[in-house]
Order: structure tokens, then C-alpha cells, then sequence
């Protein structure tokens, strides 16, 4: 009898034991994954606040409507001319908004042998990314819009060899 009643008692403690365990492991996995989601969270709060930061330069293309608009009231009767030019206004804002690659000093401070990071830094995200299959480029970075909004694109390359510049072809401005 002693000896069942020994067993018993053991044989609920080890259970005691097991259960002990088996919170803790649930603990343990309700930790690992609060902590993989907060992860997560984090980078999505990183990414929402990149995008953004982005989105605040197309807001120049309404801004430039409205300094249009302001400054240039609608006419009383044919207004097709007024909508033409507001039109072409907004063209050009939004060609001024894609990067500093629109203005002439930037592409002066180009210089061989410069990393891609860096010319991106200068000029802004190019509009194309082209791999090239000549000997002399692996990559070409292509800038190109409409400046004066009359539908005359102008365009920039800067060709990439080895993970340098090798070649700058400004836009003919």
C-alpha cells in the first residue's frame, strides 16, 4: 500500500511536473511570437514612414495647379486655351518633382568613377534601369522628362561598368 500510495505521489508530482512544462513552453511560444510580431510592426512602421516621405514631393504637382490656378484666373469665355496651359503646367511640376536630375548643376557635380548610390544621391531615382550587354557598361541609369510640358523629352544617361560611373551623358537642356 505504501508502495502504491509512493507511486501515486510521483506519478503527480511528474504530471504536476509535466504541466509546469507544458505552460511554460506555451509561455515560451506566446513570448516568441508577441516578440516576431513586434518585429514585423517595426518594419512596416519603417516602410510606411520611407513611402511617406516619398509622397510629399508629388504634392508639388497640386501645389503647382494651384499657384497656377491662383495666379492665372479662368477666363470668362473660352476656357480651352486656360485648360491647355494648366495641363502643361502640371506636366512640368511633375517632371520638376521626379528628383534634382532636371537641373543643370546637378549633373556638373557627376564625376567618374562615382558609385550608383552616389548619383542617386545627387540626381534622384532614374525614371529606367537598363542592363547592358556592351563590354564597357553593365547598367545604365536613365533620366528623362518633358521640362517645358510640350511634349519635347529630354534626356540623361549615366552608364555604369563595374559598380562605377563610366560614361555621363547630360540632357541637352
Amino acid at each position: 500500500m505504501k508502495r502504491a500510495l509512493s507511486l501515486l505521489s510521483i506519478l503527480l508530482l511528474s504530471s504536476a511536473s509535466f504541466a509546469a512544462d507544458v505552460e511554460q513552453a506555451t509561455l515560451d511560444q506566446i513570448l516568441a511570437e508577441i516578440k516576431s510580431l513586434n518585429e514585423k510592426v517595426s518594419a512596416l512602421e519603417a516602410r510606411l514612414a520611407k513611402y511617406e516621405e516619398v509622397s510629399e514631393v508629388p504634392n508639388a504637382v497640386p501645389q503647382a495647379a494651384v499657384a497656377y490656378a491662383a495666379s492665372n484666373p479662368p477666363p470668362k469665355g473660352d476656357k480651352n486655351k486656360w485648360y491647355e496651359n494648366l495641363r502643361i503646367e502640371l506636366r512640368k511640376a511633375e517632371v520638376r518633382a521626379s528628383g534634382d536630375w532636371v537641373n543643370p548643376d546637378a549633373w556638373d557635380k557627376l564625376a567618374l568613377k562615382m558609385k550608383p548610390e552616389e548619383v542617386v544621391a545627387i540626381l534622384g531615382e532614374p525614371m529606367d534601369k537598363k542592363f547592358s550587354i556592351r563590354k564597357d557598361t553593365d547598367e545604365i541609369l536613365i533620366y528623362r522628362g518633358d521640362l517645358d510640358g510640350q511634349g519635347n523629352t529630354v534626356k540623361g544617361e549615366v552608364r555604369i561598368y563595374k559598380g562605377k560611373v563610366n560614361k555621363i551623358l547630360a540632357p541637352g537642356f
